[in-house]
């Protein structure tokens, strides 16, 4: 299917996603002072932005909730899968991620119920394509929510989450940690909209505006859930994007240090030969050797894949200039 390149995204454009990704639940009014233009402007950016599929909202678990309540595993299917199959693989609410890549289509499949489901998941994917390897992640330091844009300086970005500055030590209120039942519906219904208001959010879960609130700030306080900001990264240069296995004598202590750079988006340990993977996307596939060196000196390179385009990322499906064209919501 053709596709017309994505318009670039201008500086509002780009300041304002950043500050979404900061804090997704920020009034409009405290982003505006942030980027330094009124909040009208804001939400006509905003409102051009989410229409066109340049920018979208998520409500996405953390690597922290993740790591406690979900098994995940990187499974790659043969290139010469069908359109069919493909779109069939897309579809599945349990698919978190879908690249396109040198090697053949890699999924990123998500199971709450233990490795015995996310064996039947992997085995359903069979049914319809050629599984080449399933690589079972022992942990991840890092997902696709968690990137940011290097657009807002340190001070800007304090302006849109001045809390996290200014009140010292959360108090044990605030981090105390919330059923896992309340995180669940939490995210379900701020899934269809993260910046719904407190109000709202309590009248759907039959509590009160400010219980809705604290259960949010708990929720968040804990590492259980986050908000942010997704975008179409043609839109904004990042056109290239890359798979790096590796292996390192600390494989945990590499894991961290892959997350901590700008480049990278998703990053963990899976139980392999190589257990070391890194999801990076830059501007130019040049731009790897700077990033494989920035990785640490006791990091081994063992097999590079070359992203070929995106196409699903939590709960998108996108088109090949990365715009969102559709939302699966992620069940698992």
């Amino acid at each position: 299917m053709e596709t017309t390149d994505p318009r670039g995204l201008d500086e509002i454009d780009l300041a304002l996603v950043h500050a979404l990704q900061v804090d997704a639940r920020a009034p409009w009014t405290r982003i505006a002072a942030a980027i330094g233009v009124d909040s009208a402007t804001v939400v006509r950016h905003w409102s051009a932005l989410r229409e066109e599929g340049l920018a979208w909202l998520t409500a996405w678990p953390t690597a922290e909730r993740w790591a406690s309540t979900t098994d995940l595993a990187l499974v790659l299917l043969h290139p010469g899968i069908t359109d069919e199959a493909r779109t069939a693989a897309v579809r599945r609410p349990w698919v978190l991620g879908v690249d396109e890549t040198s090697a053949g289509l890699l999924l990123l499949v998500a199971a709450s119920e233990g490795l015995p489901q996310l064996g039947e998941r992997v085995r359903a994917l069979e049914t319809d394509a050629t599984v080449l390897r399933m690589d079972v992640a022992a942990s991840v330091s890092a997902e696709d929510s968690t990137w940011r844009l290097p657009v807002l300086s340190a001070a800007q970005q304090r302006v849109v989450r001045p809390s996290r500055e200014a009140g010292g030590r959360p108090s044990a209120e605030a981090v105390r940690l919330p059923k896992p039942q309340t995180v669940a519906e939490i995210a379900d219904v701020l899934d269809e909209d993260p910046r719904m208001p407190s109000a709202v959010l309590g009248a759907r879960l039959g509590v009160s505006e400010a219980t809705a609130r604290r259960a949010v700030d708990r929720a968040t306080s804990a590492g259980l859930l986050r908000f942010g900001c997704d975008l179409a990264m043609p839109a904004a240069g990042y056109r290239r994007g890359a798979v790096l296995w590796a292996r390192s004598a600390d494989p945990e202590a590499a894991s961290i240090r892959a997350a901590r750079l700008p480049e990278v988006h998703r990053a963990g340990v899976a139980v392999g030969p190589a257990p070391l993977f890194a999801c990076v996307r830059a501007r130019s596939l040049t731009a790897l050797p700077a990033i494989e060196r920035a990785w640490g000196g006791d990091v081994e390179i063992v097999d590079r894949w070359t992203v070929l385009r995106p196409v699903k990322r939590n709960g998108h499906e996108l088109d090949a200039s990365g715009r969102s064209i559709a939302r699966i919501p992620p069940r698992w």
